[in-house]
């Protein structure tokens, strides 16, 4: 029998669960975290509590958001958790989590207590546990959705918290729902994935899709040819996380065992056959697979719901970061002008239901004095990025920060983002799903000379087109300071030369498809300087005018020791 691999071997030495009482003790103590097991570390992200490298003595809280909404009383509550106990930031992840950075040790009893009175909790948000369980963000009461999957939502994630052995997979967990007849791209890379359909007696129902993962060896899901009526759904996922819980590997290594890699040993028909066996009825037969994703979907502005009079507010959270303070006033005003709920979405933002047409001057006022809005300019509307190297311990690169950056740079380049996705993941793990975005960005580490250096793989095409696929890898190692550039150029060049009617990826995907990634070599490249503001552009040309203080193209001049331009 081959050994366990290193994580299961410490798993079984002692259940996630167990490690509580440590906790309590290591917060009495206000124990550093260098006088904790690394294993023990592990362990706490059962309870969602994350030691964070780059933080020293402190950690991250993930919180739960099942179906991707909470009230506004829970959203108060991370709010002041924020404030009292950490950073004074939270953030909205690409599952719909909230996150707040910056926790002690000794406040981590308090703030798990504080969770639970809220209804809120953190358990298993980590490791080898089923994640945030998502739904679309207008569940309830978008006028085209096929059915509400909250309730869905919430009774699968009901099967395996507090529950020992679903809280002992052999790697994560990712499940979503979507209600709509369309998908998103996203939702072929769930491991296990419910998308709404008419079934062929006409009833509503799913399709499943099944093994999707990002990460460092993305798949898209198999689509199981079943329709799963509404009533087996928490049974049909029930036997799925059993059979990866019983039959996955523990023996391989971690980057070989989610459970695509189990369907690709066993096969698909086996599966399928393992899942009847132990519900002990067929499911019905439904060949006909969902079609590729029609559209990028964006959640910020004004959305009519299906209840008369009825709005959906999409607020607009830059790469996914809020202050203590703006989570508070969202939480206020959805009490105030919503029906007191808040949706998290998957491109980090935050939705208000509920809201009269009536109240939209009054409510962007609010949002205003929040530093909020319902309205966004296409780069922010269109650029995701993961946590990044300031908090997250597995990361190469920044990630956040650099958004911020590049938006801004990218903004003062006059670019546009019609449609078009950025997203940006600090290592190849894809947090951000850089994999099925129009243009993904991979945080890895470069050398020139004697300097190691912050760049990123780029990845073109993973979004809308013609059929659903991966990003194809375009360039390798470009230096962050070039990054913005490089967009430029790429972009303009799919403006330029795409046909009627063509989207951003199904160009690249036509483009791309004969043409091998080039290794861009770190070299410096040109630096114009305005002579009115000093403000320096890099590029192989000056701009067309300088975007901080207005002054014509011939007042930039090379600063010294920069690099020629490039003839094009």
């Amino acid at each position: 029998m081959s050994p366990l691999n290193p994580v299961e071997a410490w798993k079984a030495e002692k259940h996630g669960f167990d490690v509580w009482p440590d906790v309590l003790n290591w917060a009495a103590q206000k124990t550093s975290y260098d006088q904790i097991d690394e294993a023990d570390l592990h362990r706490m992200k059962w309870y969602g509590v994350f030691w964070r490298k780059e933080d020293q003595d402190r950690y991250m809280l993930r919180v739960r958001i099942p179906a991707c909404e909470m009230t506004a009383a829970q959203a108060r509550t991370l709010a002041v958790i924020a404030h009292e106990s950490g950073h004074e930031i939270a953030d909205v992840t690409t599952r719909g989590n909230i996150q707040i950075q910056g926790l002690t040790i000794d406040k981590v009893p308090g703030v798990i207590a504080a969770l639970n009175e809220a209804g809120l909790t953190s358990k298993q948000t980590g490791l080898d546990n089923v994640r945030n369980v998502t739904s679309h963000p207008f569940a309830g009461f978008d006028p085209s959705e096929l059915i509400d999957t909250r309730d869905l939502a919430r009774a699968v994630t009901d099967l395996f918290i507090d529950n020992r052995d679903l809280a002992d997979l052999p790697r994560k967990f990712n499940i979503a729902f979507n209600g709509r007849a369309d998908n998103a791209p996203g939702e072929w890379t769930q491991d296990i994935a419910w998308l709404a359909a008419f079934g062929p007696d006409s009833t509503v129902g799913f399709r499943l899709l099944l093994g999707g993962t990002q990460g460092q060896a993305p798949h898209l899901g198999w689509h199981v040819p079943v329709f799963v009526r509404p009533e087996q759904i928490t049974s049909v996922t029930l036997q799925v996380l059993r059979i990866f819980q019983e039959m996955g590997s523990r023996t391989a290594r971690r980057n070989q065992v989610r459970f695509r890699f189990l369907i690709e040993s066993l096969g698909l028909d086996r599966i399928l056959q393992e899942i009847e066996r132990r519900l002990g009825y067929a499911l019905t037969r439904f060949s006909t697979p969902p079609s590729a994703p029609r559209e990028t979907e964006s959640f910020i502005g004004w959305f009519p719901q299906r209840q008369p009079g009825r709005y959906a507010v999409g607020i607009a959270v830059p790469m996914g970061r809020l202050t203590w303070q703006q989570l508070e006033g969202v939480a206020a005003i959805s009490a105030k002008h919503g029906d007191g709920t808040i949706r998290t979405t998957t491109d980090q933002n935050l939705v208000l239901p509920g809201v009269c047409a009536t109240d939209k001057d009054a409510l962007a006022m609010e949002l205003a004095g929040w530093g909020l809005s319902f309205e966004a300019d296409s780069l922010t509307r269109q650029t995701v990025a993961c946590t990044g190297k300031q908090f997250c311990s597995l990361a190469l690169t920044e990630a956040k920060g650099y958004a911020l950056e590049m938006v801004e740079d990218l903004r003062r380049r006059q670019l546009e983002l019609h449609g078009i996705r950025i997203a940006i993941s600090g290592c190849a793990n894809s947090c951000a799903q850089h994999h099925t975005s129009d243009i993904g960005l991979r945080g890895i580490r470069v050398r020139r000379g004697q300097q190691v250096l912050d760049a990123f793989d780029i990845y073109l095409g993973g979004g809308i087109g013609k059929s659903i696929a991966f990003g194809i890898l375009y360039l390798k190692g470009v230096p962050f300071k070039r990054i913005a550039d490089t967009l430029d150029k790429i972009v303009r060049e799919f403006y330029r030369n795409r046909v009627s009617g063509e989207s951003f990826s199904a160009f690249w995907q036509r483009t791309l498809a004969d043409r091998q990634p080039e290794t861009v070599l770190p070299e410096e490249i040109p630096t114009w300087r305005c002579a009115n503001c000093s403000y320096d552009h890099l590029a192989q040309s000056p701009p067309g005018y300088c975007p901080r203080c207005a002054g014509v193209k011939r007042q930039f001049a090379l600063i010294d020791g920069s690099p020629a331009p490039v003839s094009a």
